[in-house]
């Protein structure tokens, strides 16, 4: 499906466009193109809202039974500063937080432990509600913010890492202060990926369950029509796999507005630079495994997920290797068919000396990688793609 802005709700235009094998979706567009009135980068292709949904509540995975779902140390010092960064913006720890995409639960866990009375998550995806309950009891409403009716307003409404995720983020921004407006004064504190200088910008920035690229002039807008005023911005361009801004609002308007500027022709350029540095970096990690994957037995790829969606729609590897079929950790995904396979179990599978395994995760490569030692002790090669240390994991 063809999309429209999601700032201005203008018509885009393409950019580039991309044939993926998504998990238990079949071949799919998906594309990335531009709002010429705005400046605002979107997916565009896209599945439909139904099918993106059908993906989140029974294939999308974030957390990882490798580390018994325990946060990475990364983790922990992002929530630190995080509750810092709210309190210092609010001068108090807001009682009431609702988080809207909460996940395995642990950043609503944290805002309690810090002195939140009560907090709430709402979550599609059933095994994280079932974590968020089991391992930290944080209550969720499993489903979709649009299907979400609270019972009182919360003082603060986190969304970290989900705005990109909506297919119409200005409704869902105009929802949250509607649900504050009763308040004297209610927070928002957001956090997303940065759309910025493309040497900054990580392999697979262009994500599947990605449909909106914020910078922090659209994000600005963005919250600013939607009723709340900026108190306070924290950038890091380095720190993570991948460029974040992270921004508290309050519904106060008693802040000047920033004044809106089209950053069409710069945007346009990182994304297009972005691309042709994104299949170069893609091939080039190809080429460096080529060679003992065509001495293999049998080639498997390790991650059922869109990381190798994006490594088989960009490369060549196909021209050069057969591949035998896909394994991965998560039981949701057993069974479920990608492109032309249908992932296993690696537990059950007959594995052989001399096959091979390619890792296609970036995020989680090396963990992935010190987990599987098991399969080298039966003579089974582990390749890292990347090769790059597991960047969630450092502290």
């Amino acid at each position: 499906m063809n999309r429209s802005c999601f700032l201005c709700q203008h018509p885009v235009e393409p950019l580039f466009t991309t044939r993926w094998a998504v998990p238990g979706l079949d071949f799919k567009e998906i594309g990335i193109s531009i709002c010429s009135t705005c400046g605002s980068v979107c997916q565009s292709p896209s599945v439909s809202f139904e099918d993106m949904k059908t993906y989140y509540q029974t294939l999308a995975v974030y957390t990882n039974p490798g580390r018994n779902d325990e946060p990475t140390p990364a983790k922990v010092r992002d929530l630190d500063e995080q509750i810092q960064f709210v309190v210092r913006g609010a001068g108090h720890l807001p009682e009431r937080v609702l988080q809207i995409g909460s996940s395995d639960g642990y950043t609503l866990s944290r805002f309690r432990q810090a002195g939140a009375q009560t907090v709430l998550g709402v979550e599609p995806g059933s095994e994280s509600v079932k974590l968020a309950s089991e391992k930290y009891d944080v209550p969720c409403f499993q489903g979709v913010f649009e299907d979400f009716e609270p019972e009182h307003p919360f003082e603060l409404i986190v969304l970290t890492h989900v705005l990109e995720h909506f297919y119409h983020p200005s409704k869902v921004l105009e929802r949250c202060f509607e649900l504050q407006r009763p308040l004297k004064e209610g927070f928002l504190f957001a956090e997303v990926p940065l759309l910025t200088h493309p040497e900054l910008l990580c392999p697979g920035f262009f994500s599947f369950e990605h449909i909106n690229y914020y910078s922090q002039i659209t994000l600005t807008e963005s919250l600013q029509r939607a009723g709340y005023g900026i108190l306070s911005w924290n950038v890091h361009l380095k720190s993570d796999a991948s460029p974040v801004v992270g921004v508290l609002a309050t519904t106060q308007n008693r802040l000047p507005k920033t004044e809106f500027e089209n950053n069409y022709d710069r945007h346009r350029k990182w994304v297009l630079d972005f691309r042709k540095l994104e299949l170069e970096r893609w091939q080039a990690c190809v080429d460096r495994v080529l060679a003992p994957l065509k001495c293999a037995k049998r080639v498997y790829l390790w991650g059922a997920g869109i990381h190798t969606s994006q490594l088989l729609a960009d490369t060549n590897l196909l021209e050069h290797v057969s591949i035998d079929g896909l394994v991965d950790t998560s039981p949701l995904k057993w069974n479920v068919k990608q492109g032309d396979w249908v992932c296993m179990n690696p537990f059950e599978h007959k594995w052989s000396n001399g096959d091979a395994v390619l890792i296609s995760s970036y995020m989680s490569e090396k963990e992935i990688y010190d987990a599987i030692q098991w399969l080298r002790d039966l003579g089974v090669s582990t390749l890292r793609l990347h090769n790059v240390d597991d960047t969630r994991a450092l502290s």
